[in-house]
Protein backbone atom coordinates (compact mmCIF):
# COMPACT_ATOMS: atom_id res chain seq x y z
CA UNK A 1 0.00 0.00 0.00
CA UNK A 2 1.46 3.36 -1.07
CA UNK A 3 1.93 6.13 1.46
CA UNK A 4 -0.38 9.11 1.03
CA UNK A 5 1.12 12.44 0.01
CA UNK A 6 0.52 13.91 3.46
CA UNK A 7 2.21 10.95 5.14
CA UNK A 8 5.23 11.31 2.87
CA UNK A 9 5.36 15.02 3.61
CA UNK A 10 5.33 14.39 7.36
CA UNK A 11 8.30 12.05 6.90
CA UNK A 12 10.26 14.76 5.13
CA UNK A 13 9.76 13.76 1.51
CA UNK A 14 10.47 16.50 -1.05
CA UNK A 15 10.41 16.76 -4.83
CA UNK A 16 13.30 17.71 -7.10
CA UNK A 17 11.53 21.00 -7.82
CA UNK A 18 11.34 21.84 -4.11
CA UNK A 19 15.06 21.20 -3.83
CA UNK A 20 15.89 23.28 -6.88
CA UNK A 21 13.75 26.17 -5.59
CA UNK A 22 16.24 26.52 -2.70
CA UNK A 23 19.44 25.92 -4.69
CA UNK A 24 20.30 29.64 -4.55
CA UNK A 25 20.85 29.49 -0.76
CA UNK A 26 24.44 29.52 0.50
CA UNK A 27 25.95 27.00 2.92
CA UNK A 28 25.34 29.09 6.04
CA UNK A 29 21.69 29.58 5.13
CA UNK A 30 21.30 25.85 4.51
CA UNK A 31 22.97 24.98 7.80
CA UNK A 32 20.45 27.20 9.54
CA UNK A 33 17.65 25.47 7.59
CA UNK A 34 19.03 22.12 8.75
CA UNK A 35 17.73 23.08 12.23
CA UNK A 36 14.23 23.91 10.94
CA UNK A 37 11.20 22.47 12.72
CA UNK A 38 9.83 21.50 9.30
CA UNK A 39 11.13 18.12 8.19
CA UNK A 40 10.90 18.94 4.47
CA UNK A 41 13.17 21.94 4.96
CA UNK A 42 15.70 19.73 6.74
CA UNK A 43 15.64 17.30 3.81
CA UNK A 44 16.18 20.12 1.33
CA UNK A 45 19.01 21.58 3.40
CA UNK A 46 20.87 18.30 3.79
CA UNK A 47 20.49 17.42 0.12
CA UNK A 48 21.83 20.77 -1.06
CA UNK A 49 24.68 20.76 1.47
CA UNK A 50 25.79 17.42 0.06
CA UNK A 51 25.67 18.81 -3.45
CA UNK A 52 27.67 21.91 -2.52
CA UNK A 53 30.45 19.83 -0.92
CA UNK A 54 31.31 22.63 1.50
CA UNK A 55 33.22 21.02 4.38
CA UNK A 56 31.83 23.47 6.93
CA UNK A 57 28.61 21.44 6.71
CA UNK A 58 30.11 18.17 7.99
CA UNK A 59 29.85 18.89 11.73
CA UNK A 60 26.32 20.39 11.51
CA UNK A 61 25.22 17.36 9.46
CA UNK A 62 26.66 15.01 12.10
CA UNK A 63 24.81 16.94 14.80
CA UNK A 64 21.61 16.71 12.75
CA UNK A 65 22.07 12.96 12.31
CA UNK A 66 22.10 12.56 16.10
CA UNK A 67 18.58 13.93 16.50
CA UNK A 68 16.78 13.40 13.18
CA UNK A 69 13.66 11.19 13.43
CA UNK A 70 11.99 11.64 10.04
CA UNK A 71 12.83 9.02 7.42
CA UNK A 72 13.53 11.14 4.34
CA UNK A 73 15.33 13.83 6.31
CA UNK A 74 17.57 11.17 7.85
CA UNK A 75 18.25 9.68 4.40
CA UNK A 76 19.16 13.15 3.12
CA UNK A 77 21.59 13.73 5.98
CA UNK A 78 23.17 10.30 5.57
CA UNK A 79 23.57 10.73 1.81
CA UNK A 80 25.08 14.17 2.28
CA UNK A 81 27.66 12.94 4.79
CA UNK A 82 28.52 10.01 2.56
CA UNK A 83 29.28 12.41 -0.29
CA UNK A 84 32.05 14.07 1.74
CA UNK A 85 34.17 10.92 1.74
CA UNK A 86 37.16 10.63 4.05
CA UNK A 87 36.60 14.12 5.52
CA UNK A 88 33.31 12.91 7.00
CA UNK A 89 34.68 9.57 8.24
CA UNK A 90 36.84 11.28 10.83
CA UNK A 91 33.75 12.91 12.35
CA UNK A 92 31.49 9.87 11.96
CA UNK A 93 33.55 7.07 13.52
CA UNK A 94 33.32 8.47 17.09
CA UNK A 95 29.51 8.28 16.71
CA UNK A 96 29.40 4.56 15.90
CA UNK A 97 26.85 2.78 18.10
CA UNK A 98 25.71 5.99 19.76
CA UNK A 99 22.75 7.12 17.63
CA UNK A 100 19.34 5.49 17.83
CA UNK A 101 18.37 2.16 19.33
CA UNK A 102 18.41 -0.11 16.30
CA UNK A 103 21.72 -1.86 16.97
CA UNK A 104 21.88 -5.55 17.88
CA UNK A 105 21.78 -5.94 21.65
CA UNK A 106 21.49 -9.74 21.52
CA UNK A 107 21.91 -12.44 18.91
CA UNK A 108 18.95 -12.86 16.54
CA UNK A 109 16.41 -15.63 17.05
CA UNK A 110 16.56 -16.82 13.44
CA UNK A 111 19.15 -16.84 10.64
CA UNK A 112 19.41 -14.19 7.93
CA UNK A 113 18.34 -16.02 4.78
CA UNK A 114 18.85 -13.39 2.07
CA UNK A 115 21.78 -13.68 -0.31
CA UNK A 116 22.96 -10.07 -0.03
CA UNK A 117 25.30 -8.74 2.66
CA UNK A 118 23.12 -7.27 5.44
CA UNK A 119 22.99 -3.49 5.51
CA UNK A 120 24.23 -2.20 8.88
CA UNK A 121 21.44 -1.35 11.31
CA UNK A 122 23.45 1.42 12.95
CA UNK A 123 22.81 4.66 11.03
CA UNK A 124 26.42 5.80 11.33
CA UNK A 125 27.82 2.49 10.08
CA UNK A 126 25.31 2.61 7.24
CA UNK A 127 26.42 6.15 6.36
CA UNK A 128 30.09 5.15 6.37
CA UNK A 129 29.42 2.31 3.92
CA UNK A 130 28.49 4.99 1.35
CA UNK A 131 32.10 6.22 1.51
CA UNK A 132 33.56 2.83 0.66
CA UNK A 133 37.14 1.53 0.75
CA UNK A 134 38.74 4.82 1.76
CA UNK A 135 36.88 4.56 5.09
CA UNK A 136 38.53 1.24 5.99
CA UNK A 137 41.70 2.59 7.70
CA UNK A 138 39.58 4.64 10.13
CA UNK A 139 37.30 1.68 10.78
CA UNK A 140 40.29 -0.55 11.45
CA UNK A 141 41.51 2.01 13.98
CA UNK A 142 38.15 1.64 15.75
CA UNK A 143 38.68 -2.14 15.91
CA UNK A 144 41.94 -1.48 17.71
CA UNK A 145 41.01 1.43 19.98
CA UNK A 146 37.23 1.78 20.13
CA UNK A 147 34.71 0.74 22.76
CA UNK A 148 32.90 -2.58 22.39
CA UNK A 149 29.83 -0.79 21.04
CA UNK A 150 31.88 1.08 18.44
CA UNK A 151 33.75 -2.07 17.45
CA UNK A 152 30.53 -4.01 16.90
CA UNK A 153 29.20 -1.41 14.45
CA UNK A 154 32.57 -0.89 12.74
CA UNK A 155 32.64 -4.61 11.92
CA UNK A 156 29.33 -4.30 10.07
CA UNK A 157 30.67 -1.43 7.98
CA UNK A 158 33.95 -3.23 7.28
CA UNK A 159 32.18 -6.42 6.23
CA UNK A 160 29.76 -4.58 3.96
CA UNK A 161 32.45 -2.48 2.27
CA UNK A 162 34.82 -5.43 1.89
CA UNK A 163 32.11 -7.67 0.45
CA UNK A 164 30.99 -5.25 -2.24
CA UNK A 165 34.45 -3.95 -3.12
CA UNK A 166 36.31 -7.29 -3.01
CA UNK A 167 38.86 -5.61 -0.75
CA UNK A 168 40.79 -7.92 1.60
CA UNK A 169 42.85 -5.32 3.45
CA UNK A 170 40.86 -5.59 6.69
CA UNK A 171 41.14 -9.34 7.18
CA UNK A 172 44.16 -9.39 9.51
CA UNK A 173 42.58 -6.70 11.70
CA UNK A 174 39.40 -8.78 11.93
CA UNK A 175 41.46 -11.81 13.00
CA UNK A 176 43.06 -9.74 15.77
CA UNK A 177 39.66 -8.37 16.80
CA UNK A 178 38.25 -11.89 17.01
CA UNK A 179 41.12 -12.99 19.20
CA UNK A 180 40.76 -9.97 21.50
CA UNK A 181 36.99 -10.27 21.91
CA UNK A 182 36.39 -14.02 22.25
CA UNK A 183 34.03 -13.46 25.18
CA UNK A 184 31.77 -10.97 23.39
CA UNK A 185 29.16 -12.97 21.47
CA UNK A 186 27.86 -10.03 19.46
CA UNK A 187 31.35 -9.12 18.22
CA UNK A 188 32.23 -12.76 17.47
CA UNK A 189 28.94 -13.26 15.60
CA UNK A 190 29.49 -10.11 13.55
CA UNK A 191 33.05 -11.09 12.64
CA UNK A 192 31.84 -14.52 11.53
CA UNK A 193 29.28 -12.71 9.39
CA UNK A 194 31.97 -10.40 7.95
CA UNK A 195 34.09 -13.41 6.94
CA UNK A 196 31.75 -14.02 4.00
CA UNK A 197 33.58 -11.13 2.33
CA UNK A 198 36.92 -12.98 2.37
CA UNK A 199 37.34 -16.09 0.19
CA UNK A 200 40.48 -17.07 2.08
CA UNK A 201 41.53 -20.65 2.87
CA UNK A 202 42.17 -19.88 6.53
CA UNK A 203 38.77 -18.19 6.79
CA UNK A 204 37.04 -21.18 5.22
CA UNK A 205 38.74 -23.62 7.61
CA UNK A 206 37.84 -21.53 10.66
CA UNK A 207 34.22 -21.22 9.50
CA UNK A 208 33.99 -24.99 9.02
CA UNK A 209 35.35 -25.55 12.53
CA UNK A 210 32.95 -23.01 14.06
CA UNK A 211 30.01 -24.53 12.18
CA UNK A 212 30.75 -27.88 13.82
CA UNK A 213 31.93 -26.85 17.27
CA UNK A 214 30.45 -23.53 18.42
CA UNK A 215 28.16 -23.74 21.42
CA UNK A 216 26.06 -20.89 20.00
CA UNK A 217 23.42 -21.89 17.49
CA UNK A 218 23.35 -18.36 16.07
CA UNK A 219 27.10 -18.37 15.48
CA UNK A 220 26.85 -21.79 13.81
CA UNK A 221 24.11 -20.41 11.55
CA UNK A 222 26.28 -17.45 10.60
CA UNK A 223 29.33 -19.63 9.94
CA UNK A 224 27.28 -21.83 7.64
CA UNK A 225 25.84 -18.82 5.82
CA UNK A 226 29.29 -17.28 5.35
CA UNK A 227 30.55 -20.53 3.87
CA UNK A 228 27.62 -20.60 1.45
CA UNK A 229 28.25 -16.98 0.46
CA UNK A 230 31.94 -17.66 -0.19
CA UNK A 231 31.14 -20.72 -2.27
CA UNK A 232 28.53 -18.78 -4.22
CA UNK A 233 30.86 -15.86 -4.92
CA UNK A 234 33.59 -18.22 -6.16
CA UNK A 235 31.24 -19.46 -8.90
CA UNK A 236 30.51 -15.99 -10.30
Amino acid sequence: MKSSKSALTQRGFVTEKEIMDCSHLNSNQLIKMLRSKISQERTIASTLLGQKSDKIAIVPLCEALKTEKKLYSKIGISEALGSFGIDAVKKLTPLLGKIGNNQYKKLPAKPFNKTNYPLPRDIVARTITKIGVEALPNLIEILQKGSEGQIAEAIDAIGYISYYSNDNSSLNSLWDCLENNRNNQIIVWKIIRSFQAFPDKKVINILKDIKLSSESQQIRWEAERSLIQIESSSKK
